[in-house]
């Protein structure tokens, strides 16, 4: 009979969110060299739950030729890095990690089984659409402090628990 050492159990992690725009963090980079010969990042990027939690993880691979170089500047607009054409860039691998931009997140079939459904990137957002989806998310409530009496057009009466008295 088989035999292991118990631990804490712990929840599956989530590994499908529905199609659409998402924060994401680039949570692993490791520079590769493509089948074809080419230097290529291949980027680990996690999709950031409300909450703060980690969604689903996938793979996004940057190569670097001029093909590909849309893609590069894509990801490098959307975690807020300057992007000017006609300039050499050198990316390094580790200076990604832990970057954060916005993804349209969609989905594909499985190799091995197509119904199986897994999250890819579609596209990497920057600029105005970036900006626009970011300032659309739902924001917290800001602090409403009861002591504050000042107003732009004057005078506001105290609260009624508060007195003129002061103590000098």
């Amino acid at each position: 009979m088989p035999t292991y050492k118990a631990s804490e159990p712990k929840q599956a992690a989530i590994y499908y969110v529905e199609p659409g725009t998402y924060e994401v963090e680039i949570i692993k980079a490791v520079e590769k060299t493509s089948q074809a010969g080419n230097p290529t990042i291949k980027l680990d990027v996690a999709v950031i739950l409300e909450g703060g939690t980690t969604g689903p993880t996938m793979w996004e691979h940057l190569t670097f030729t001029p093909k590909a170089a849309w893609k590069v500047d894509q990801v490098l607009s959307s975690i807020g890095r300057a992007v000017i054409p006609g300039e050499d860039v050198t990316v390094e691998a580790e200076d990604l990690i832990g970057e954060k931009g916005v993804c349209l997140i969609g989905v594909e079939p499985g190799q091995t089984n197509p119904d199986h459904q897994f999250n890819c990137v579609e596209r990497w957002l920057f600029g105005d659409e970036k900006a626009k989806w970011l300032g659309n998310r739902r924001k917290p409530a800001a602090k409403q402090d009861k002591h504050i009496v000042a107003k732009s057009n004057g005078y506001v009466p105290q609260p009624a628990d508060e007195t003129d008295d002061i103590p000098f």
